[in-house]
C-alpha cells in the first residue's frame, strides 16, 4: 500500500502558537514546539504544512481541527480530545497517543509509527490508507469505524474493540494479542496467522486435535 507522505516546505518558521492563534486560525508553513497557553479551540483551526516537534497536547480539547501535510515528531498527545478532526497526509512519529480521542475523525494517507497508543479512541471514524507500524494499541477502540486499506504491522492490539467494524481486507497476522472484541461476521475477509485462527476456533468451542 502506497501512502502519500506530508509535503512540508524546507526550514519552516518556528512560531509561538498561542500568539499566532490570536490573529488567525489558519496556521501554515511553521514549526510548533510548544502549545503553552492553549486550552481549547473556540473555532475551527487548520494546520497546513506544520511540523509539531516534541510538543505537548496533553488534555487539550481541539474540536473539528484539520491537519494537512503535518508531522507530529515525538509529541505527547495523551488524553487529547480531537473529535471530528481531519488528518490528511499526516505522520505521527514516536509519539504518545495514550487515551487520545479521535472519535468521528477522518484519516487519509496517515502513518502512525512507533507510537504508544493504548486506549486510543477511533470509534465512528473513517480511515483510508492508514498504516500502524510497531505501535501499542491495547484497549484501542475502533467501534463502528470504516477501515479501507489499513495496515497493522508488528502492533500490540490486545483487547482492541472492533465492534460493528468490518475487518475485510485487513491483515492482522503480524499483530499480537490475547483477546479481541470482534464478531465472526466482521472477521470475514480478514487475514490472520495460523496461531490466531486456532485461537478464534477455540473461542467458538471448537476442539483442536493435534
Amino acid at each position: 500500500m502506497k501512502i502519500t507522505s506530508p509535503k512540508l516546505n524546507e526550514n519552516p518558521e518556528q512560531i509561538n502558537l498561542n500568539e499566532a492563534l490570536q490573529e488567525d486560525y489558519y496556521i501554515s508553513n511553521s514549526t510548533v514546539c510548544s502549545l503553552e497557553g492553549i486550552e481549547e479551540s473556540e473555532g475551527k483551526i487548520i494546520f497546513d504544512q506544520v511540523l509539531f516537534k516534541q510538543a505537548s497536547f496533553v488534555d487539550l480539547h481541539l474540536y473539528q481541527v484539520e491537519f494537512i501535510d503535518c508531522i507530529f515528531e515525538k509529541c505527547d498527545l495523551s488524553n487529547v480530545v480531537m473529535e471530528q478532526a481531519v488528518f490528511h497526509r499526516v505522520e505521527f512519529l514516536a509519539c504518545k497517543l495514550f487515551g487520545a480521542n479521535f472519535a468521528d475523525a477522518r484519516l487519509t494517507d496517515v502513518r502512525v509509527c512507533e507510537n504508544h497508543a493504548n486506549y486510543l479512541n477511533l470509534s465512528f471514524s473513517k480511515l483510508k490508507k492508514v498504516s500502524f507500524n510497531n505501535c501499542t494499541l491495547n484497549h484501542a477502540d475502533f467501534i463502528d469505524a470504516t477501515l479501507q486499506h489499513i495496515e497493522f504491522e508488528a502492533c500490540e492490539i490486545d483487547e482492541a474493540n472492533f465492534t460493528d467494524t468490518s475487518l475485510d481486507g485487513v491483515d492482522l497476522s503480524s499483530t499480537t494479542y490475547e483477546n479481541l472484541l470482534v464478531s465472526l461476521e466482521d472477521l470475514k475477509g480478514c487475514t490472520v496467522s495460523m496461531e490466531q485462527a486456532i485461537g478464534f476456533a477455540k473461542s467458538l468451542g471448537v476442539i483442536i486435535k493435534e
